[in-house]
């Protein structure tokens, strides 16, 4: 079970400092003294500490005291550690012992890796100068530091041990390799290569790696490109230093400044750290002192916070309040949930038994009317997963219990290796399908989301098992008893989690592993070790959360039957559902298998032995089940939500839950307009228009109207005659019919399966997409830039447009490089010459903006367009050019009467009977349309042309795909680059919008720096003046705690701006001088949440909206809300709210001025992977470049309304500075290399 599972991660904003970076331990004892509270202990601090191995915590050295890297992942995982341990170094409080054999086992293998790699070294030649590490205290740690500069400067190969110490951080670099590349040494410099037991990297590796190479940038005076990290594979892995500095650069900034700053009391909130931090009873010892309120369960930080604000701040307190009572910002179901939670814990303390009651009444379909009918053929199922184990995490263990001659047998499926693991699912999912053939009416059992959410995520990942995982979900066979006890009884334990129930229907355990979190740090030390007993008891632990979770299911049928004794009559049991498919779609999915088989027939497992032919072949095959992939998660959510409570649709960010019926407020035609309330601040993605479902009835319920978040109003259009209940909750509408799609890519597979991917004839723009070939154009040579020089990127689109002959042009444009602009004057010239040019896009937007674009070229040029466009007339074209149509066959009809131009989505053009209808296909926005639906599309096309930007919004999906199958087309040509290579398409470099300082961070952070903007954009500039002023990045920090998805204190800051910003006078590229209206401010956010409340307490017409919605648009200043506190708030993943995507379109829609207005926190979030933190250090990168790249540069400006952020930094300035100041890894930007 995931470790995530049992409890909601706390967090607080913490800081603790002192007036001078040099510390005494007597004075700092003296200044913490009477602020940790509780008895201390005076211990004698250490003088001196041998240099070699950080143990991890902080250190005091000869009076000193010394930090190190292993500090700033200590201070992430939880500021409080932090506090205490400075305290501990200082001799205030006793550090708790805590022994740990089998770490101490860890650590002399790593020594035994990295000395390996020592002899390896030198028996391939290399000359490797070892620093000697005896010396002891400050004196040793200067020797061992002079030793290995003097290494440096003497241009030594390899250096072993370096060690670093500039008076206050220490670091020892396991090895700095020479490299050929100048700094102040020499015609050399050096790189820092970390050795690392762990197969997979983790982020504190690299947050070490980052400290050790500030420091070798201090001795060369040069910045190293690169790190290295060397795996227990022995594979070295290279990554560069840029996506991460800035992150590194915020962190360390925010620990030096809880360390020296002016001290703010921490308090130990509980996060995930606490399951393996040796204070974590002393912090649990004072939460239970102070009767804390993350002692009740299921309480979030952000109720918690409302709750003490309404004079409630413990446990007892809460439990004792009046039903009367209300909390601003709690609903009054949860309210009344928490209460009852905290009544019954308070009476479980007072007698020591663990008590429950039931939820009353019981509603069909939740709870404990949510339990199937019992099957002989039942199964109890449980996994194992480890977060770490590889670069996506490994599902390592599959265990089953089920019922064998009335005994419990166990079943462990066991992986090691990404084979592995496929190898396990399928025999996991096998067992479940051999038992339903026996037992129709089995369920598979298990406690909480992880486990169906991972059997999906596994049939995608591996392309294995998909029908038979389909049936299993579509017929309801996993039962999540988590959500039965939650919806069905009250249980007076701290949590919910499995280990807290079992005292309810089982005796304790007495097995070594005690928590899912053990269990990882064992099967962690098994890769390490390799020792048996180390999977011996992760089986053991595994088998009996089998057998707990069956005698979990006992219990709640007992539960039951108390509801139907009290209720005096029988609780509805979930209708039974075979989950097999219809006869069409079963011998649908039948043809496509069968036609997967044909391709891949004789194609190498492993990616490694293919050929680009097989690679690409592979490929197509994948791409054939890419739209049931796709559509299955979307139908699963929507089963899945069909068994949700209406509280429990509160938070689900995709529906409207807890709606109140008001009144009839209008009609339109034959329909009336129903009005209903619902909670604000709710997240979701209902929109105006879009049909809606009530999951209780599981039918429509009608179309919505109006939708009003910030008022918390939802109008219904609903028939007249509807005699339909009013739903409590809506929930989105299911997948839109993908047969048409499909049938493109079959027909395409089939044609390949006959004759190869290579070669002439149909499909060969497609087949060259697949293959990721460079475009073909007869008189140039493979490899050569397709633009030539002294030619501008428009210049060189239109003459390879006119070349096009039976293959793929993509053509990558950033914000406001004129993509649309180059695309109408490639249709133009197209049509000009007698060709037939279709136009598609993932939205109907899209098309429509292009085919205007297009229509007002061919205008200024005299050419006489005929475009048919597919759709409705009020998302159409309006130009005299353009015929709107309704019917497929008309269109067919009007190319046949000479239409030149033909407009749709790819369901247009995948239709059998459009096959052929143009010559070219362009495709806009081929950044976000997946390579699935281009190559569905692309396939009634000679030649296709692909406009867009990955780098901007990405493919939305939801399906989880095998490698490669899952990317936008332009994704899937760009490969690991941010931009499209020189030789396979083109970049439009230029940018008409972005003033210079703000387009050094775009093209810095998201276009490898080779983004350049027009001389022109140097004008556009807003005066000077309150709040905000001038041209680049600025940054608002506003401190706020607990909010997810809007924040009250930045609609504060927000209109405070918009007010300053309001009638100054800005200079645009023409130079001419005009005031900014609201028109000239875009105010963005991620949420809708967010949205709602500026639209509300800002001026009617002010531009506020989702990045989503301003794609394609611009304004000369856009503020930029990101409403969450802190990465532990996040109501999704870290992947949304710190999306390169989102943060790129947000940013780039600015001619002149972009305002960050975020709460610093976010600027400290604890990344657990390297691409977390590349995710996180754009966000850094920006706040850096508007001056505040840690938290103590910012603090002078925090909602002061009159204070501006200082200057964009000159970026060429500060690489010549040691201190990490570069662009993202890619070289210098061009203007100034």
């Amino acid at each position: 079970m995931p470790c995530s599972a049992s409890f909601e991660t706390w967090s607080t904003t913490p800081s603790i400092g002192f007036e001078t970076s040099m510390i005494t331990p007597w004075r700092m004892a003296r200044t913490l003294g009477a602020r940790l509270g509780g008895p201390l202990r005076p211990t004698r601090i250490r003088t001196g500490v041998t240099p070699h191995r950080h143990t991890g915590r902080v250190e005091a050295i000869d009076g000193r005291i010394v930090l190190s890297p292993s500090d700033l992942s200590a201070y992430l995982a939880c500021p409080h550690l932090t506090r205490l341990e400075l305290a501990a170094a200082t001799g205030e409080i006793e550090r708790p012992a805590r022994e740990d054999p089998e770490l101490d086992v860890l650590v002399r293998r790593g020594e035994e890796h990295e000395h390996r790699h020592v002899q390896r070294l030198r028996a391939e030649g290399r000359a490797v100068v070892e620093i000697d590490l005896s010396g002891r205290g400050v004196e040793g740690l200067h020797a061992a530091a002079q030793a290995t500069t003097a290494a440096m400067r003497d241009g030594a190969e390899v250096i072993y041990q370096a060690t670093f110490f500039d008076g206050r951080w220490r670091g020892h670099a396991d090895f700095l390799c020479r490299v050929e590349q100048p700094s102040r040494l020499g015609p050399w410099s050096y790189e820092v290569t970390d050795t690392k037991l762990a197969r997979r990297v983790k982020a504190a590796a690299i947050l070490q790696l980052c400290s050790y190479s500030e420091q070798v940038a201090r001795v060369q005076g040069a910045v190293p490109e690169r790190i290295h990290v060397l795996g227990g594979d022995q594979i070295s892995r290279a990554h560069r230093l840029g996506d991460y500095a800035a992150y590194y650069r915020a962190v360390k900034a925010s620990f030096e400044g809880a360390v020296d700053g002016p001290s703010v009391e921490t308090y130990p909130e509980p996060v995930q750290h606490c399951g393996i931090c040796r204070w974590s009873e002393t912090c649990e010892g004072r939460r239970r002192r102070d009767d804390h309120l993350s002692l009740v369960a299921g309480m979030r930080r952000s109720q918690a916070r409302r709750l003490v604000a309404a004079g409630m701040p413990t446990l007892t307190d809460l439990a004792s309040s009046s039903s009367r009572a209300e909390v601003p910002g709690v609903g009054p179901r949860p309210l009344d949930r928490l209460r009852r939670q905290a009544r019954l814990q308070v009476e479980q303390r007072t007698t020591g038994d663990v008590r429950y009651e039931l939820i009353e009444p019981v509603e069909a379909g939740l709870g404990l009317a949510a339990l199937p009918d019992p099957s002989p053929g039942d199964l109890f199922f449980d996994m194992e997963g480890d977060p770490f184990a590889s670069e996506d995490g490994l599902e390592y263990l599959f265990g089953v219990v089920e019922a064998v001659d009335g005994r419990p047998t166990y079943h462990a499926f066991w992986a090691h290796d990404r084979t592995g693991e496929r190898v396990a699912f399928e025999r996991f999912v096998d067992l479940v399908m051999a038992r339903l053939e026996d037992h129709p009416d089995l369920h598979v059992y298990h406690y909480g989301s992880y486990e169906p959410a991972t059997v999906r995520r596994l049939m995608g990942a591996h392309a294995t098992r998909e029908r038979a995982v389909d049936r299993l979900l579509r017929g309801a066979v996993f039962v999540d008893l988590h959500r039965v006890v939650r919806q069905g009884v009250v249980v007076s334990q701290e949590s919910y989690s499995i280990k807290k129930l079992e005292p309810l229907y089982m005796a304790a355990r007495d097995g070594a592993i005690v928590d899912a979190g053990s269990s990882i740090v064992a099967y962690e030390r098994w890769l390490e070790t390799g020792e048996r007993r180390q999977l011996d008891e992760i089986a053991d632990y595994n088998r009996a959360d089998c057998e707990s979770t069956r005698l979990l299911r006992d219990w709640l049928e007992l539960r039951r039957a108390d509801a139907e004794r009290r209720r005096d009559e029988p609780l509805s049991r979930p209708q039974p559902s075979s989950g097999e498919p219809g006869a069409e779609q079963a011998a649908a999915e039948a043809e496509t298998e069968a036609l997967v088989a044909r391709l891949t027939a004789g194609i190498d497992d492993d990616p490694d032995g293919r050929g680009p032919t097989e690679s690409a072949t592979w490929l197509l095959a994948q791409l054939l089940d890419w739209h049931r992939r796709e559509d299955k998660p979307e139908w699963w959510a929507h089963f899945a939500r069909l068994e949700l409570s209406d509280e429990e649709l509160v938070d689900d960010t995709d529906s409207i839950g807890d709606l109140e019926y008001v009144e009839v407020v209008g009609e339109v035609g034959r329909s009336l307009v129903h009005r209903y309330r619902f909670r604000t601040g709710q997240e979701h993605k209902v929109s105006v228009g879009d049909t809606v479902i009530d999951p209780r009835t599981e039918a429509h319920c009608g179309t919505v109207q109006a939708l009003d978040d910030a008022e918390g109003v939802l109008d219904l259009r609903r028939g007249c005659r509807s005699c339909a209940p009013h739903p409590s909750s809506v929930i989105p509408d299911t997948p839109m019919p993908t047969t048409v799609l499909r049938q493109a890519l079959e027909r395409m597979g089939t044609w390949v399966a006959d004759h190869g991917i290579d070669g002439p004839g149909p499909y060969r723009a497609v087949r060259d997409l697949l293959m990721g070939r460079a475009p073909r154009f007869g008189e140039l040579p493979l490899g050569q830039p397709l633009q030539r020089p002294g030619e501008s990127p428009l210049g060189a689109a239109r003459r390879l447009a006119r070349r096009l002959g039976g293959t793929c042009l993509p053509v990558q444009g950033p914000p406001g490089s004129g993509k649309t602009y180059a695309g109408a004057h490639m249709i133009v010239d197209l049509v000009r010459s007698g060709r037939r040019v279709g136009v598609t896009a993932t939205t109907h937007k899209a098309i429509t903006n292009l085919v205007d674009a297009a229509c007002s070229r061919a205008d200024d040029e005299g050419v006489r367009l005929s475009v048919v466009q597919k759709g409705q007339e009020d998302r159409a074209s309006t130009s005299p050019m353009v015929e709107v149509v309704g019917d497929n066959q008309l269109v067919v009809a009007r190319v046949a009467e000479g239409a030149n131009v033909v407009a749709g989505t790819p369901w247009l053009f995948a239709r059998s009977e459009v096959a052929g209808a143009v010559d070219v296909l362009f495709v806009d926005e081929a950044g976000q349309m997946a390579l699935a639906n281009v190559a569905a599309a692309g396939a009634t096309a000679d030649s296709i042309v692909l406009l867009g930007d990955p780098q901007q919004l990405a493919q939305p999906s939801r399906g989880a795909h095998p490698p490669g199958a899952g990317v936008s087309a332009l994704e899937h040509l760009l490969g690991d680059h941010a931009t499209i290579p020189a030789d396979r398409g083109l970049f439009l470099a230029r940018t008409w919008r972005l003033h210079p300082a703000v387009c050094d961070f775009v093209s810095e952070a998201f276009y490898e720096g080779r983004l350049e903007p027009d001389p022109a954009c140097r004008t556009q500039c807003v005066d000077d003046g309150r709040w905000a002023g001038g041209a680049g990045v600025r940054w608002r920090p506003v401190h706020h705690a607990g909010n997810r998805t809007s924040s009250a204190e930045e609609v504060t800051e927000v209109v405070t701006g918009v007010d300053a910003l309001l009638g100054r006078q800005w200079t645009d590229r023409e130079g001419r001088r005009q005031r900014l209206g609201l028109g000239d401010i875009l105010v963005v956010s991620p949420y809708n949440a967010q949205v709602a409340r500026l639209r509300a307490a800002l001026p009617p017409g002010a531009r506020v909206g989702t990045v989503d919605r301003f794609q394609g648009q611009e304004a000369t200043v856009v503020i930029f809300s990101l409403a969450t506190s802190s990465a532990d708030d996040l109501p999704r993943s870290v992947e949304f709210l710190y999306s390169l995507n989102r943060l790129n379109v947000a940013v780039s829609r600015a001619r002149a001025l972009v305002v960050l207005v975020c709460c610093p926190d976010l600027l400290r979030v604890r990344c657990r992977t390297p691409r977390e933190m590349r995710l996180a250090n754009a966000l850094c990168r920006l706040a850096e470049l508007a001056g505040g790249g840690g938290e103590g540069g910012a603090e002078r400006h925090t909602g002061e309304a009159g204070v501006d952020p200082p200057a964009v930094p000159d970026v060429a300035r500060s690489q010549r500075s040691p201190s990490l100041r570069l662009h993202a890894g890619h070289g210098p930007h061009p203007s100034r290399a």
